[in-house]
């Protein structure tokens, strides 16, 4: 047994502040992409980053981010559809920060967020690579629906939750 102390760590959950967490985030959103290995230019990546405050500001979206010692460590997105419906967007942890549950933080912050604001439903889309995030989705009670766009990407599942 290791003599040393363990440093507990203390995830914060919080919505991001723009423009003031602009730059960390949109870094952190295509740390991301890098990691899916995907050319997402089908569904409008460049573009959504250039807008990305206008995008993900109330009324039509928000990022919530997870923060461990000052370092941003995760974070997920919101991107309203209709009044009753909005998708969850861009779900990551960063690999250094796995296994503090801070997916699980985070889609628990997103849902909260998502019934005060009057949502009905939330859905997103979930490729082969986030098979873990899958699973978390699963245990919150997404389930499998139709496809909401066209999607070239085989594999990728489309799920719904339903408050």
């Amino acid at each position: 047994m290791s003599t040393s102390i363990m440093q507990q760590v203390v995830p914060h959950i919080r919505e991001a502040v723009f423009p003031g967490d602009t730059a960390r985030l949109v870094a952190l959103v295509r740390e991301y992409v890098k990691w899916l290995d995907m050319d997402l230019s089908y569904r409008g990546f460049e573009d959504e980053m250039r807008s990305f405050e206008q995008t993900f500001t109330l009324p039509s979206g928000m990022f919530f981010v997870a923060e461990v010692d000052g370092a941003m460590a995760g974070c997920v997105g919101l991107l309203r559809h209709t009044d009753a419906v909005a998708e969850v967007k861009r779900l990551y942890v960063r690999p250094a920060y796995r296994g503090l549950a801070l997916g699980e933080k985070l889609m628990t912050a997103l849902a909260s967020k998502a019934k005060v604001l009057g949502y009905e439903k939330l859905m997103l889309d979930s490729v082969a690579r986030t098979a873990f995030a899958q699973r978390l989705y699963e245990r919150m009670g997404f389930t499998e629906t139709a496809a909401y766009y066209p999607n070239p990407v085989p594999g990728t599942r489309f799920l719904e939750l339903v408050f």
